[in-house]
C-alpha cells in the first residue's frame, strides 16, 4: 500500500511539473524587438505601455502608433488586450513598455479590443493571435 501512494504521489508530481515552463528562454512576450521580414497581417503595430497586466488579459496606453488601419487608435488611448497566457508567459509586469503588432476587434460590449502575436524570446518564433469566439 506505502509503494502505491509513493507512486500515485510521484505521477501527481510529475505531470504537475510537464505543466511548468522549461526555462526563461522558452517564454513568450507581447513585445517585439524589430518588424517581422514580411510583415504580419496586423491593423496596429504600436509602442504601448501596460499599465494593467492579468493572467490573459492587460490594458495597453499607445505611446506611439507606427502603423495602424483604423482612425480609433491614437497617441494617449487606453485598449484592453486579450491573449493566450501559459506557464511560458506572456509574463509582463505592471508598466511594462514595448512595441507590440496586434489585430484587432470588437468585444461583447462594443469595445475595440487588441488581440497581439507573440514573440518567443529563444529562436523568435511567432505565434499568432488567440481570437475569442465569443466576440
Amino acid at each position: 500500500m506505502r509503494h502505491l501512494i509513493a507512486l500515485a504521489f510521484c505521477f501527481i508530481f510529475l505531470s504537475s511539473q510537464a505543466q511548468a515552463c522549461r526555462g526563461q528562454i522558452l517564454e513568450d512576450t507581447l513585445f517585439f524587438e524589430s518588424l517581422p521580414n514580411p510583415p504580419l497581417n496586423a491593423n496596429l503595430v504600436a509602442k504601448v505601455s501596460l499599465p494593467e497586466v492579468s493572467r490573459g488579459t492587460a490594458t495597453a496606453e499607445i505611446i506611439q502608433v507606427l502603423t495602424t488601419s483604423t482612425t480609433e487608435i491614437y497617441k494617449g488611448k487606453n485598449f484592453p488586450i486579450k491573449f493566450r497566457f501559459s506557464s511560458c508567459g506572456p509574463n509582463h509586469k505592471n508598466g511594462a513598455e514595448g512595441i507590440i503588432i496586434a489585430k484587432t476587434g470588437i468585444d461583447g460590449e462594443g469595445r475595440l479590443v487588441l488581440y497581439p502575436y507573440m514573440r518567443r524570446y529563444s529562436d523568435d518564433r511567432i505565434t499568432p493571435p488567440h481570437l475569442d469566439t465569443d466576440r
